[in-house]
């Protein structure tokens, strides 16, 4: 069996570029995508230039403001974002049938067995990137790598608008030296824990042996055991494909024990969850929720549904109780996460003949919901509970 030629496709401060194709004034200058200065939000996207005052995604816009209080800061708009993500993707797509978008700006793409239609994988990720940028002014940074481990590693390190390929044989010396926040899955909190043990690279990681890291964080010391390995199975998924599950999780910035806050980033996840599985047409009959505490234990609970549903009221209600019978540590929570399974795309409610108006009218609402998301971007419009987060 051959070994897989999978890119990691990551456009390049991709909201501040669309600004700047759309007014070229903008081109150097220090650029924040994602708000209103004067008021609440965060940083949506730096341009280079303001980065070097440091400025970052997520941070809040008053803090940017104050690093670089001469920045020209701006709204943004999803519209022409979503339109620019759609022509980067039919792009990618010219090379292969399994693109599995990530986000609006990053994708993988499996080129296995493609070289006899495009040519050997260097040769194609060139092209990929000359075709994004002749076609529509943005740079993009590739990585390419035989998983999806490695290929998201290389993209990062080769950028801004790079290319980077790691040779079948060469992962263990290219993970080697790079600091250990340089595999997915590990932030500031993890990589604080770790350098507590002495381990400061990858290197360090691999040389531990997996029965000390699992009896110390796990699942998550298993995972890290792999990662530092570069070992990943997980295969590219075409969007054709019907997903076995949908799943949202977010590591927090800081450690939180608040449970208002937890179950507002818990709604908001839910929402993103379930805009997705209405974008597909489809329909959940199990709800999974994921607790990590900053010990590093990490803890689930599953509901699953008589009737499967779409509705983020109907869903957020059952995590929400998932959530009150899991909390019950005095230890504060780092990652929340949901997942959506048993996916279906048929649904079907016995109350449904009582209640065709009542159907009709949640229908609607979510439609119309999905509608503005669509036209102005995911949070033009949020739950009250998804909004205590901000």
């Amino acid at each position: 069996m051959s070994l897989r030629k999978i890119l990691h496709v990551d456009m390049d401060a991709f909201f501040v570029s669309v600004e700047e194709v759309l007014d070229p004034s903008l081109k150097g200058k220090p650029v924040v995508v994602g708000g209103n200065p004067d008021g609440r939000g965060v940083v949506a996207a730096a341009s280079y230039a303001v980065r070097r005052y440091g400025v970052h995604s997520a941070m809040p816009i008053v803090r940017a403001k104050r690093l670089c209080p001469h920045a020209i800061f701006l709204r943004g708009s999803h519209r022409h974002y979503s339109e620019f993500s759609t022509r980067v993707f039919e792009i990618l797509r010219r090379y292969s049938p399994l693109v599995e978008p990530m986000s609006l700006d990053e994708a993988f793409v499996d080129l296995t067995g493609d070289e006899r239609l495009h040519g050997p994988v260097l040769k194609s990720a060139g092209k990929i990137r000359n075709n994004i940028l002749e076609e529509l002014g943005l740079n993009a940074s590739i990585g390419i790598a035989s998983n999806k481990l490695l290929a998201k590693v290389a993209s990062a390190y080769c950028k801004p608008n790079g290319m980077l390929w790691i040779a079948p044989g060469m992962e263990q010396r290219f993970l080697a030296p790079l600091p250990i926040q340089r595999i997915p899955g590990i932030g500031p909190k993890g990589g604080n824990e770790l350098r507590r043990m002495g381990i400061k690279s990858v290197g360090d990681l691999a040389r531990l042996p997996l029965e000390l890291l699992e009896e110390a964080y796990g699942k998550w010391g298993v995972s890290l055991y792999r990662k530092s390995r570069g070992i990943s199975e997980s295969p590219v998924i075409g969007e054709a494909e019907d997903p076995r599950s949908i799943s949202r999780e977010t590591t927090l910035e800081t450690d939180s024990a608040d449970p208002l806050f937890l179950e507002s980033t818990l709604s908001y996840l839910i929402e993103k969850a379930t805009g997705q599985l209405r974008k597909k047409k489809l329909f959940a009959r199990t709800v999974t929720l994921k607790l990590r505490y900053s010990d590093f234990k990490t803890v689930t609970r599953s509901k699953t549904l008589e009737i499967p549903t779409a509705e983020d009221h109907t869903l957020f209600s059952i995590s929400k109780r998932l959530f009150r019978k899991l909390f019950t540590r005095r230890v504060r929570v780092r990652l929340v996460g949901i997942a959506l399974t048993s996916l279906t795309a048929t649904h079907y409610r016995q109350e449904d003949l009582f209640d065709v108006k009542g159907r009709h009218c949640w229908d609607g609402l979510y439609q119309g919901i999905d509608h503005i998301r669509h036209k102005y971007g995911f949070r033009s419009i949020l739950r009250a509970t998804s909004g205590r987060r901000q």
